[in-house]
């Protein structure tokens, strides 16, 4: 018995040792110890890498990481890391390599040294989220690369802000996009054209969340494999690829200018399966505006000559955009994308103006009020299949695409126009009530094989490939009186002989047949790629009206191209290139729907315009670290035949104001962007670019230079906020027979993060708010014969406030098509340059 009760005294008393053990263990923590790791980063070849971007986290499966640090210029780091654990992930990237992740074991040696560590030269592994100091612009062979997700504000700011940042890209007052001083370029989405945004950039963009974008890419130097178009460049949107998981993004804002917007984003991936989808709503609602014109006649044969037009009213736009895109991968080496997507615009606006018209000696001799209601809704619908076959050597790619833009025929646009007589009508003013309706259909299919076949390590890479565009455009019109009996808009227009009103109907057909090659040679700092395309096109125009006017054109072209990136170090590039191209006239240009809706200012297309043929040439120097970005480019383009706005006036003192081949175009220009980041917590961006422009037409000229500049300061403060300052501005805008004044802006914002992961963010910004209107003035002329002047008022002061909730998880990212469709052949134009625009 007394053995017994030994035993039982001796358990408690081992179990009793044991959980004070235990106790003491969960009270006293491991002791914190601060380690050095230190290495040398190199490429491929044993040539350091500069400024490295060295990321630390403590558990694998987390994709954040929660310390990040910059090397030095000739690669090497030394970071100080405390921790109590025995384990930390490290993973250390730069621009333009493959990152490495490297898991450290973390014992009594406090000094860890990872000796070199080699780089490849690609993109970043996949699922890698390394965003401190990593340099947000880049430059490569033909582009110029400005990477969104890394930008901070990109949390609550939408694609159209985020915009002003982007090296080349010009983004005024009024949210007129410009690339190197043009607005001829071409948008891209995910490397393949987007019609419908290129049609609404403005409601698209300011719609859309920055969360949805990866980097916005300015394809400065379009080689021969994309199309012969001669435009000055490409803007290509790289939205999120689906992720193994899900993420995905909502954001709202609202503004006192009567703007509203909501933007969403999600993708996900279940084995081989991905899936992304984005939408936008936005709805504009415009403030009233105010606006008066004056007008000056030189002809003495016109019956009047000064006017004044006094005119008020508002515009309303609701606009809507998604888009859907599935990829399924059968194996390592063949992969399918389709991608669908549909954009509606929806518009409307109301006007009400008194026109008076004066003699030589003030004296009225004629006078009219009008009040006009139009808008109009426009339905697009896009998509595309993509095959792409990879093969067991590196990079040599099969490509085989199809892709369709089409916006179905029905009355898209109308207006209303009601004209009252209020003094002694001289000049034979009838009062009229008619209705305008124009009706556009644009269709284009494309079809394009690529291949592209790299030699010795990718030092030789040959591409090569053909392609087949066919566009059908059309113009519906329709002009009808309005009935007082049946109180509908019923009764056939006549002329001034009283025959039925021509209503300038068209058909356009546009088989376009082309095929390219280029070669590229790269060695370590430098690389070179020249190549040639040959284009056929044949044109079809139709007159529904005038049968006799129809024609048929065939028309072929050679485009040659080049361009070379030297790099003097691993952080800096010169860059030059050459492009020769065409750009033949869109819809909006050639459409000869007419506005009279002015009996004195008549606007209209021209069916006969010509394609443009360009040469333009680019040099460039870029250096990229981590902390100090900067680009200075400069640019010269020589257009034959350029396409512009043509403003005359007939011997009744009509002015006709329509598109035409004016003569000759050169422009000449430069840009700098400096972004710096010297610490952390705060950053200095800004861009200046000055441009000459000069337009010869037979014997006149017309000559300007346009400066502009914008720049901004981002700070990081405590508690998770941000606070950013912005401004830019231009002096003057010419253009050919237009001068515009100056315009500014300016503005902050404060924004603070909240959740965990920081995934719910708010912000709050201020524009213009010490001056409650914009004045806005315009000149244009014609040497010697007409002039006119216009003042408009609108509401410049704004608040707004947006809200944007990122959620899901993200592991690996789905592979996306290489090679895909790029159309950028057409001289763009919108509603509002069109030539029955009003």
């Amino acid at each position: 018995m007394q053995s017994y009760k030994k035993i039982i005294l001796m358990l408690l008393c081992l179990i009793s040792t044991n959980m004070f053990s235990k106790n003491n263990v969960e009270e006293l923590p491991k002791q914190a110890v601060v380690y050095t790791i230190k290495g040398l980063v190199v490429d491929s070849v044993g040539n350091s890498v500069a400024y490295p971007t060295i990321s630390l986290k403590r558990d694998s499966a987390t994709l954040a990481y929660s310390e990040r640090y910059s090397g030095l210029d000739n690669g090497k780091f030394e970071i100080k890391y405390t921790s109590a654990d025995d384990t930390v992930f490290v993973n250390i990237g730069a621009a333009a390599k493959m990152s490495e992740n490297i898991t450290l074991s973390l014992g009594a040696n406090t000094v860890i040294d990872l000796g070199k560590v080699m780089l490849k030269d690609g993109n970043e592994l996949a699922g890698v989220a390394v965003v401190a100091y990593k340099p947000l612009v880049t430059q490569n062979l033909d582009r110029i690369n400005y990477d969104v997700e890394a930008d901070p504000e990109s949390k609550t700011n939408t694609v159209m802000e985020m915009l002003r940042k982007v090296p080349l890209v010009t983004v005024d007052n009024d949210e007129n996009i410009q690339v190197k001083g043009s607005s001829s370029f071409k948008i891209y989405v995910n490397g393949k054209p987007s019609n419908m945004v290129t049609k609404n950039p403005k409601e698209i963009f300011k719609s859309m969340p920055a969360t949805s974008i990866k980097r916005i890419e300015v394809i400065t130097d379009p080689g021969a494999k994309y199309d012969a178009e001669g435009i000055s460049a490409i803007l290509n949107v790289v939205t999120q690829s689906a992720l193994q998981g899900y993420q995905g993004s909502v954001r709202l804002g609202a503004s006192t200018r009567g703007e509203m917007s909501v933007g969403s984003y999600i993708s996900t991936k279940v084995g081989k399966l991905g899936v992304s989808g984005r939408y936008s709503y936005r709805q504009y609602k415009g403030l009233p505006y105010l606006s008066e014109s004056t007008s000056e006649n030189y002809s003495e044969a016109t019956p009047y000559k000064y006017s004044y037009t006094k005119s008020e009213g508002r515009y309303i736009n609701i606009s809507n955009y998604g888009s859907v895109e599935i990829s399924y991968e059968f194996d390592t080496l063949n992969l399918m994308s389709v991608s669908f997507g549909m954009a509606s615009d929806n518009r409307k606006s109301e006007s009400r103006s008194n026109k008076l018209f004066f003699d030589k000696n003030k004296n009225v001799v004629s006078a009219y009020n009008t009040s006009s209601l139009s808008g109009g809704n426009e339905i697009s619908y896009y998509g595309s299949i993509d095959y792409q076959r990879s093969f067991a050597k590196p990079d040599q790619l099969l490509t085989v695409s199809y892709n369709f833009d089409v916006v179905p025929n029905e009355p898209i646009t109308f207006s209303t126009l009601e004209v009252d007589s209020a003094y002694s009508n001289a000049l034979n003013i009838k009062p009229k009530n008619l209705r305008y309706r124009n009706s556009n259909r644009s269709d284009e299919h494309t079809f394009q094989i690529d291949y592209t076949e790299p030699f010795d390590n990718n030092k030789h890479i040959v591409e090569g490939g053909v392609k087949y565009i066919l566009r059908y455009n059309a113009s519906d019109n329709e002009y009808r009186r309005h009935n007082p009996i049946t109180g509908k808009y019923d009764l056939v227009e006549l002329d001034d002989n009283g025959n039925p009103r021509l209503e300038n109907d068209m058909e356009h057909y546009q088989h376009i047949l082309g095929g390219y090659a280029s070669y590229s040679f790269k060695l370590k700092n430098f690389s070179l790629r020249i190549g040639g395309r040959f284009e056929g096109t044949y044109q079809d125009v139709r007159f529904v009206d005038i049968p006799k006017n129809n024609f048929k054109l065939p028309f072929f072209d050679l485009i040659p191209s080049i361009s070379t990136n030297w790099k003097p170090s691993s952080s800096s590039s010169i860059r030059f290139g050459y492009s020769n191209g065409i750009s033949r006239p869109g819809i909006w240009y050639l459409n000869p729907y007419v506005d009279d809706s002015n009996p004195y200012h008549i606007s209209y297309g021209n069916p006969n315009l010509k394609s443009e043929r360009s040469h333009s040439f680019s040099l460039s120097y870029g250096l990229f670290s981590s902390k100090f970005n900067m680009n200075i480019s400069s640019y010269t383009s020589i257009v034959n035949n350029s396409i512009e706005r043509q403003t005359t006036v007939d011997d009744k003192g009509i002015v006709h104001s329509t598109y035409a081949n004016i003569g000759r175009y050169n422009s000449f220009g430069g840009h700098l962007y400096i972004n710096y980041n010297p610490w952390k917590w705060l950053r200095f961006w800004g861009q200046s670019s000055v441009g000459y422009s000069l337009y010869l037409n037979e014997n006149r000229a017309s000559a300007g230079i346009t400066i502009n500049g914008y720049g901004g300061i981002n700070m990081l403060l405590p508690w998770k906020m941000r606070f950013s300052i912005n401004a830019g501005g231009s002096p003057k805008y010419y253009s050919y027979q237009i001068q515009s004044n100056g315009w500014y802006y300016y503005g902050c914002s404060l924004s603070r993060n909240f959740l965990k992961g920081d995934k719910l963010s708010v912000s709050i910004s201020g524009n213009n708010f010490l001056r409650k209107y914009r004045i806005y003035r315009t000149k244009s002329w014609v040497d010697g014969v007409y002039e006119s002047t216009s003042i408009s008022r609108s509401i410049s002061r704004s608040v707004s406030l947006s809200v944007s909730w990122r959620f899901g998880e993200m592991k690996a990212e789905i592979k996306k098509i290489e090679r895909g469709i790029s159309n950028d052949d057409k001289k763009s134009g919108s509603s509002g340059d069109a030539g029955g625009g009003n």
